[in-house]
């Protein structure tokens, strides 16, 4: 091979490097955080990752349930939806999310506690087998990330 070989092997090899970082950079632009829209949706828009862990849950919520499985399913779906709405928050508060943006991510919390609550009594009352404990404010503030993690 020779010089001119050589240089233009070179070239093609940087243009290619190029086109991958711009698409990379173009990709990582897309998660913008902080989230601002208190929604699984939201949150996905600024951490994909816990985004898709909200929305597969939330869809595992069911607002009526009916058999002692269901009720359990559901309640698990909760907690794990009322988590990922923590992290979010928490990661929120390592990008600088304004505190209305804030105050939009931990406004559900206590119903989403109260909700919780029910459906416990709601399992116990039908007399389902292994009611799980409670979950309360104090297993929420338990919830914790670091900042690698909000994706």
């Amino acid at each position: 091979m020779n010089i001119r070989s050589n240089v233009l092997v070179i070239r093609i090899v940087l243009l290619a490097v190029v086109s991958l970082i711009a698409s990379l950079a173009a990709t990582a632009a897309l998660a913008a955080p902080p989230a601002t829209v208190a929604t699984c949706d939201g949150i996905k828009d600024a951490y994909p990752i816990l985004g898709t862990q909200c929305a597969n849950q939330y869809a595992k919520i069911n607002h009526a349930p009916a058999t002692a499985a269901e009720r359990r399913e559901t309640y698990a779906a909760r907690i794990a939806v009322l988590e990922v709405f923590r992290k979010a928050l928490l990661c929120n508060g390592m990008y600088n999310a304004s505190k209305s943006a804030q105050q939009r991510f931990s406004s559900g919390e206590a119903g989403h506690l109260q909700a919780l609550a029910l459906l416990n009594v709601a399992m116990t009352g039908a007399g389902d087998p292994n009611v799980p404990a409670l979950y309360t404010a104090a297993d929420l503030n338990d919830v914790s990330i670091n900042k690698q993690q909000c994706k």
